[in-house]
């Protein structure tokens, strides 16, 4: 982030500009085919599992600068979210999603797998105009999505679902999606679904036992639904992931989670993400963005662009909120190996939403 950004929302894990500065210039001199400059390097601030960057490339022989954002895959030492982070995977998923659909998905114009450069490999994407619905802190807090009408909040809604709509016809029956079969985990695609996440949450415990994150395990076990046809699954489905513009998306960002799977997993994202905001503003006694984001305006209109009668939504919000648990316990932890935060006396208040989640279960 900026070097002005507020302390409370610094990331130690990220590396400075000052730092990524020359070594993009130095990069991009031996990459391109003409005399060019690195100029205006900046942070969106969003994102806690890579850093993004944002820069333009000047060309000094003719004049004009083109303008770039590079997503690095996160150095090892400093805390992971994930296991793995495979920048291939992503452009694989930005690549199929352009080739046929509609939908934004940026342009990669450089994969570049030596770590020489900035110290680990990373995608250039060509940048795209618009804005985020923020994270830190979250829209529900403030800002552009809070100032909106409820008409303009709607459309953006809409627009979201058509989204996800779009992607999921995109499926293993009529496209190859072998690149995000994980048979590893399962034989089918719920199988690999469930059997990721329990490898997940071994790797990112770390030999420390959360057990409300293992009663949804359990729990998802003993109320699984029957398996519908998979599709491709755009994975962190959220506002927070598409630059918008006149609360129309101009782009759809962060493929990392992409997979296969019910098309209830996106969905479920989508809606329990907003709603784990909404529960964060009624914690600091905020008032949630009534009639934004609500799980049945979302759920009919998704079914009225696919004709997809939505299945066992109630499990799959479930599965969303264990995913976004382990995520919870790997970036709490970081949190406090930098001493940002002290370590709680039970490990399941590493889980930033756990009163929701328990109350998820309950019901």
């Amino acid at each position: 982030m900026p070097d002005d950004e507020p302390a409370e929302f610094e990331t130690p894990w990220r590396r400075s500009l000052a730092e990524l500065e020359p070594a993009l210039s130095a990069w991009a001199l031996a990459r391109m085919a003409e005399p060019v400059v690195v100029t205006n390097v900046a942070s969106p601030g969003n994102g806690m599992s890579s850093e993004t960057v944002l820069f333009d490339v000047y060309n000094v022989a003719e004049g004009g600068a083109d303008r770039y954002v590079a997503r690095l895959a996160p150095l090892p030492d400093v805390y992971p979210v994930f296991p793995n982070y495979d920048l291939e995977l992503q452009r694989k998923c930005m690549d199929l999603v352009r080739e046929y659909t509609d939908v934004p998905a940026p342009e990669v114009t450089f994969f570049e797998r030596d770590p020489e450069w900035l110290g680990t490999p990373f995608l250039v994407m060509r940048r795209i105009d618009g804005e985020a619905p923020p994270d830190i802190p979250p829209y529900v807090f403030g800002g552009w999505v809070m100032d909106a009408s409820p008409e303009q909040r709607r459309a953006l809604q809409d627009a979201t679902v058509s989204v996800l709509a779009r992607l999921h016809e995109i499926a293993p029956s009529t496209h190859d999606l072998s690149f995000l079969t994980q048979p590893q985990h399962g034989s089918s695609a719920l199988d690999q679904q469930l059997g990721y996440q329990r490898w997940y949450y071994e790797w990112a415990r770390d030999g420390v036992s959360y057990p409300l994150i293992e009663r949804t395990l359990t729990w998802l076990d003993a109320n699984r639904p029957a398996e519908g046809d998979p599709v491709f699954n755009w994975g962190d489905a959220r506002i927070g992931n598409v630059l918008y513009v006149d609360f129309e998306p101009a782009a759809v960002l962060d493929w990392e989670m992409a997979s296969i799977g019910p098309r209830e997993v996106d969905l479920a994202w989508m809606i329990f993400l907003d709603t784990f905001f909404d529960d964060l503003a009624a914690r600091f006694e905020m008032p949630a963005l009534a009639g934004f984001m609500d799980r049945d305006d979302v759920v009919a209109a998704y079914e009225s662009l696919t004709g997809h009668t939505v299945q066992a939504l109630e499990w799959f919000e479930v599965l969303a909120a264990l995913r976004f648990a382990i995520v919870s316990v790997r970036t709490s932890t970081r949190g406090i190996g930098y001493g940002q935060t002290e370590p709680p006396t039970e490990p399941d208040d590493l889980i930033m939403f756990r009163d929701l989640l328990e109350r998820m279960l309950a019901r």
